[in-house]
């Protein structure tokens, strides 16, 4: 068996039909909208990532600011003290900053400093940030050394 090749006519072209290149723009258009939906998606995640790492920054700033007060000191007088809430502004975000300190014993006391984005829509990421320390007062112990 002997295969020939059939010659074109003359002035005829080949290539694709317009049916072929309208099935193929739809699968393109198709994946093109869902890869535009995972950036919308990522850039939404993101936002809310951005407001969760800053809001626990606030956070550990008011907290390395508490450590940094004498444990004496007027600002960490508490019988349990709760601040009103005060909104902070950082990174062109806003939130709600709430600082509770307890007297748990003489010489110690438990700082805790509540965070919370304001004016982000997904739930997870208007989560409040919690950030609990304790102070301990310097003190000696029962064994002060030598006879």
């Amino acid at each position: 068996m002997r295969f020939v090749a059939k010659r074109k006519r003359e002035g005829q072209q080949s290539g694709f039909t317009l049916l072929e290149t309208a099935i193929a723009m739809v699968v393109m258009m198709v994946g093109g909208l869902g890869i535009a939906a995972v950036f919308a998606y990522a850039i939404k995640n993101n936002n809310g990532s951005r407001d969760r790492a800053i809001a626990i920054a606030v956070a550990q700033q008011e907290i390395e600011r508490l450590r940094a007060v004498p444990f004496n000191d007027a600002a960490l007088n508490a019988t349990p003290i709760i601040v009103a809430p005060v909104t902070v502004s950082n990174g062109g975000r806003n939130f709600t900053m709430r600082t509770t300190i307890l007297n748990t014993s003489p010489s110690l006391k438990t700082i805790q400093i509540r965070v919370t984005p304001l004016g982000n829509s997904d739930t997870w990421a208007s989560r409040t940030v919690l950030i609990t320390t304790e102070r301990a007062a310097f003190t000696l112990g029962p064994f002060t050394g030598g006879p």
